[in-house]
């Protein structure tokens, strides 16, 4: 199948919005949404969340791409799960409301690796989820938003005849996060630490904890592949199906700068919670449901591609 005509791409001004808008960007009509409307380069046409009962009429084959969120900050993200929870539900809602009152029946969803269940050991997207059992305490706010938006996306299906396809993303790094070190995800506060000029590399936390980080870049590819999709309704991770150490993300950091100098780490002191060592999740199902999904590149290649976008961006 080709493309939708057109795409209506809620969150379009975010973190992964922005990259999706790279990867779309002069293929289809593209219409951003945002909170307040101003212009995101790329997008043919941006308008505010509030007046979207404004915007015209929409090609008959229009899809949507909801990555809309809570804007949380890492030293906060404790503090703010209330309105995380509360926020990503309302979201889901309105996203929902203007496929049905448009009649469109194609949507993609950015869902989370938050939604698995605190005690399984592998986040395994073959396995349907245990609702009873619950995600880690320490995201349990966020998880359930996502958990939500995939019971919405059934619900929704049964009731309106609407084909989700939600992408559990696991770590997702690249282009156009943050620019303060300070409240940046790991990969992100690595990446501007490496282009600093900093002595030393500290690694705070446990530097041996095992992420499965996926670029950003390729991330919005698996949103534009799946586009060519119709009438699939699944749920499945978006991840490479590899980990990597925490301390190894930072050397592949300062390689990708060209800055290499010491590492210095600075783990937990002891009796401290050290939160969960190693998530890992399996690759392989979206692969398989988006044909001509080119494998995720690496994360060597990853940073590398990233470093590009934040020398320019830090400048």
């Amino acid at each position: 199948m080709s493309l939708p005509d057109a795409v209506v791409l809620f969150g379009a001004s975010g973190f992964i919005g922005r990259n999706i808008v790279d990867a779309l960007s002069g293929k289809v009509d593209l219409i951003g949404v945002t909170g307040s409307g101003t212009p995101v380069p790329g997008c043919d046409r941006v308008i505010a969340a509030a007046g979207l009962d404004d915007l015209g009429p929409l090609p008959a084959r229009t899809a949507i791409i909801h990555v809309a969120a809570f804007r949380y900050f890492a030293s906060r993200f404790g503090k703010q799960q209330a309105e995380i929870l509360s926020v990503n539900t309302a979201l889901t809602q309105a996203v929902y409301g203007f496929a049905i009152a448009r009649g469109i029946t194609e949507v993609r969803v950015a869902s989370s690796s938050a939604v698995y269940p605190a005690s399984w050991a592998v986040l395994d997207d073959t396995r349907p989820l245990d609702l009873n059992d619950w995600p880690h305490d320490g995201e349990a706010a966020y998880a359930w938003s996502k958990r939500w938006g995939e019971i919405a996306a059934d619900l929704w299906k049964k009731r309106a005849g609407i084909n989700t396809i939600s992408l559990r993303l696991t770590n997702p790094y690249g282009p156009y996060d943050t620019l303060d070190e300070a409240e940046g995800h790991v990969a992100t506060a690595f990446v501007i630490r490496a282009l600093s000029d900093v002595t030393e590399f500290e690694v705070r936390g446990d530097p041996d904890a095992e992420r499965d980080f996926v670029y950003a870049g390729d991330v919005a590819e698996a949103f534009a592949t799946s586009l060519s999709l119709e009438g699939v309704h699944a749920a499945m991770n978006c991840a490479r199906g590899e980990t990597t150490k925490v301390v190894d993300l930072a050397t592949a950091a300062m390689q990708a700068a060209g800055k290499e100098r010491p590492l210095r780490t600075n783990p937990p002191p002891p009796g401290a919670n050290p939160g969960v060592k190693i998530r890992r999740a399996t690759g392989a199902r979206v692969r398989a449901e988006i044909p001509g999904l080119a494998p995720f590149r690496d994360v060597d290649a990853g940073m590398r591609a990233t470093m590009e976008w934040y020398r320019d961006a830090l400048r």
